[in-house]
């Protein structure tokens, strides 16, 4: 179908180049946005993991703390234990010396 002298033609066909850099701008645009959500997503997950990390990092240094005390708490309680057998066993020699003199 010849489109001689049609002006909608002509106008469309002198056209055609501007909407196709228009339609290349909108992908490159799209694109662009695509890239600056990911790179958005990526950041706050970054983020997130930072924050992870170093809650984990005070976690395991107060648990460090713990253990100290707690290896501190246990030898004081062994050093209690033996004065404790050691009164017990110096009572018990007592009662028997006592046990002794009576028989």
């Amino acid at each position: 179908m010849p489109h001689y002298g049609n002006p909608a033609h002509t106008a469309m066909m002198g056209n055609a180049a501007g909407m196709a850099v228009i339609a290349a701008a909108g992908v490159g645009f799209a694109n662009a946005l695509g890239d600056a959500i990911a790179a958005s997503a990526r950041a706050r997950y970054e983020r997130r993991y930072d924050d992870a990390l170093s809650a984990a990092t005070r976690h395991a240094d107060d648990m460090e703390e713990l253990a100290h005390l707690a290896m501190t708490m246990l030898a004081e309680l062994e050093a209690d234990n033996a004065r404790l057998r050691a009164a017990c066993t110096q009572r018990q020699q007592a009662l028997n010396a006592l046990k002794g003199r009576r028989s």
